[in-house]
């Protein structure tokens, strides 16, 4: 059950609402994006690959940046938010994308995509180390459903 933190009944079914709204996009968006990645990887190496993408991604965020005049917004980020979007960059712009891209060149992505999406696993158990957040039952009944989903996919 989603709870928003210290709000209102009516805030906080808004605030359930666009939560899962997103959360629906971005699983959307993301599978989508894992048909057009195998069709491109077919042509291209996947070095290749992420350059291409990541050129467009960048020329479309200027883009809007600029339409939006949000680029100012750049100068408010401090050193230590920098470094920690660098340090995700690199994880997953550059190094899971890029091990992604050759899993999904070597592999179907009927089998590549829901193994590769085990990625919460690393989240709970980083979550928990680094951040100390709480392990709930629920939380590890999910993982122990993550696991045998993959058995199952394999």
């Amino acid at each position: 059950m989603l709870r928003a933190p210290c709000m209102g009944d009516q805030k906080g079914r808004i605030w359930a609402m666009r939560l899962m709204i997103f959360i629906f996009l971005t699983t959307f968006f993301w599978g989508a994006a894992a048909i057009f990645d195998k069709l491109a990887l077919g042509k291209t190496s996947p070095f290749t690959a992420m350059m291409v993408r990541q050129f467009i991604l960048t020329a479309i965020l200027f883009a809007v940046g600029f339409a939006g005049s949000r680029l100012g917004n750049l100068g408010t980020v401090d050193l230590r938010t920098a470094v920690l979007l660098g340090l995700s960059g690199i994880c997953g712009g550059v190094l899971g994308l890029w091990s992604y891209f050759h899993a999904l060149r070597l592999g179907g992505a009927s089998l590549v995509v829901p193994l590769t999406a085990t990625y919460p696993l690393i989240t709970v158990f980083l979550s928990w180390l680094v951040l100390q957040e709480g392990i709930t039952a629920s939380r590890v009944l999910g993982t122990v459903l993550i696991v045998v989903g993959v058995w199952l996919v394999k």
